[in-house]
């Protein structure tokens, strides 16, 4: 028993000299950052744009891996599953805190990711195909208080900020629509330039193209102000239809347990390559607004998600499946 006990002492006394030691190394092998959805939308475009300036300031490869389905759950499992080395993070946003509520038998806590720090931010906006029946906001109200459920629209995912702010929009005007989830905000653009949805609540840099070419049209920007990157649309509020606030947070993550000095590298290496004018410009014109700040202000932000939009999930009927 006593000899038992002296290994085990002295396993976790290598241990704490081992974490120290690894993470002053870090990073010595290719970062991966899993991205939680697929390739084509607005997540998967902010971090391919961070990725080669991420790369200069933490001095190693950095890999996109796209991990989409489960409405972010899967690429979320992932990166908590990861060895907590630093060398798997995960690329998040509002949703992180909100997945309890989605998936009944969670296999990890979202709770107990690490905070790296923000990335970047963007407003929703809500469109239509070229050919939706509806002229304007107020047209689609309208439609939806004669039929309620007939008007369907589409979104990156449950939970994501597109659908709990359509669904913010639809209890304010106490009309009830019906939620198409698709896998990724890519995929939800591919089929409303098809036609085959004609309501869509996507990420501004998703459909700027889209909006400037006349193949979708915007109905209402769902933000607290006008987006720099498209000053012509109108916010929900601003068409009298109430607060509808759909801002997406990007976020950076690790898996439990990385060590703090590694989690301070990381931290760095984000602010830096979002910090430059010339990145903030290039953001800009991608339809993001540059973040950064600390592991703490991240923690602080994400703990406050789920009381403010868990009630609006349970008010969609959305249950954990």
């Amino acid at each position: 028993m006593i000899q038992r006990r002296q290994a085990l002492l002295g396993a976790l006394a290598a241990g704490a000299v081992a974490a120290p030691a690894a993470a002053q190394t870090f990073p010595s092998q290719p970062i991966h950052i899993v991205v939680p959805f697929p390739p084509g939308g607005g997540t998967d475009a902010l971090a391919r744009a961070i990725q080669e300036p991420f790369q200069k300031a933490i001095g190693q490869t950095v890999v996109i891996d796209n991990r989409g389905g489960g409405g972010g759950s899967i690429g979320h499992e992932i990166v908590a599953k990861a060895a907590p080395d630093g060398y798997t993070v995960g690329f998040s946003s509002n949703n992180q805190m909100l997945l309890p509520y989605l998936i009944a038998r969670l296999s990890f806590d979202p709770a107990t990711f690490v905070p790296i720090g923000f990335v970047a931010k963007q407003e929703s906006v809500l469109v239509g195909s070229a050919d939706a029946p509806w002229k304007d906001l107020a047209a689609i109200t309208e439609a939806a208080r004669k039929a309620p459920g007939d008007v369907q629209y589409g979104t990156a995912g449950i939970s994501t900020p597109m659908h709990l702010s359509t669904e913010r929009y639809a209890m304010l005007n106490k009309i009830k629509l019906t939620h198409v989830p698709f896998r990724g905000t890519g995929p939800l653009v591919t089929d409303m330039l098809g036609g085959h949805v004609k309501l869509g609540m996507s990420s501004v840099t998703s459909v700027a193209q889209h909006l400037q070419n006349g193949k979708l049209k915007a109905y209402g920007m769902a933000a607290p102000e006008r987006a720099q990157s498209a000053p012509d649309i109108p916010t929900f509020k601003e068409l009298g239809f109430g607060d509808v606030d759909g801002t997406i947070v990007y976020t950076l993550i690790a898996t439990p347990g990385t060590p703090a000095p590694v989690i301070a590298k990381l931290n760095a290496a984000l602010n830096a390559s979002v910090a430059t004018p010339e990145m903030r410009e290039d953001l800009c014109k991608r339809g993001f607004v540059a973040m950064g700040g600390t592991p703490e202000e991240l923690g602080k932000w994400t703990a406050v998600q789920a009381p403010i939009w868990g009630p609006v999930l349970q008010a969609a009927g959305v249950r954990p499946e």
